[in-house]
């Protein structure tokens, strides 16, 4: 029995760094995701996850819990909000969690995974971005935080075609953001030991992420 069971350890063993591994190629197209901590991660909507209107925010403009609350008050967000997630919580201990409202990735090739792991990149960046190091890449070019962060979407997620904004000048606008796109990557993009391992605290279940909890097959 007992080898039968040290069998079926082995087997899900295989199977959860098959897992891991699916996710770590996408992960690791962002340089900038390994600067960013898996436990700020918060599914605001828990059991409740899915698609809405927003799939995630990051409260970098505001470290009030009164603000965030009236801010998600305002988008409706509040209706799904669980009380189990933490994310105001932490907060109040003075951190800049992210919020996400669709599901988990489940096993990095489902439809909308790779989608799921944009959202989680795109607010990470988001949060990252109130280091002085990346922010220096935004005042350098005098450009626009968020559509800073929809550029790098498009570079390291292009099968997604992520939308980005019309510009009076196109020609221009595409030169610098493009510039500011390469002075991101070459910056950040060296190679950090222990990636994995915050990546398996970002997905599995239980770690430090409050989410829901869903079997995977």
């Amino acid at each position: 029995m007992a080898g039968i069971e040290d069998l079926k350890k082995q087997m899900s063993k295989i199977a959860d760094d098959e897992y891991y591994a699916s996710l770590q190629k996408y992960l690791e197209r962002d340089p900038g995701a390994k600067y960013f901590n898996p436990d700020d991660l918060s599914y605001i909507a828990m059991d409740k996850s899915g698609e809405y209107n927003y799939k995630g925010f990051t409260p970098t403009r505001t470290k009030e819990t009164d603000d965030m609350e009236e801010y998600m008050k305002q988008r409706k967000i509040d209706s799904v909000y669980s009380p189990e997630a933490t994310f105001l919580k932490k907060m109040e201990k003075g951190k800049i969690p992210l919020a996400i409202l669709q599901e988990p990735v489940k096993t990095g090739k489902e439809p909308g995974d790779l989608d799921k792991i944009l959202t989680i990149l795109h607010e990470s960046r988001h949060q990252i971005m109130t280091k002085p190091e990346f922010r220096d890449i935004i005042n350098k070019y005098g450009i626009k935080e968020e559509t800073f962060m929809r550029f790098l979407d498009k570079e390291f997620f292009p099968e997604l075609d992520p939308q980005l904004p019309k510009f009076v000048r196109p020609k221009d606008a595409y030169k610098i953001y493009g510039e500011a796109v390469e002075e991101y990557k070459e910056k950040f993009g060296k190679e950090e030991k222990g990636y994995l391992t915050k990546i398996k605290n970002m997905f599995a279940t239980g770690g430090a992420v409050d989410k829901p909890l869903y079997d995977r097959n």
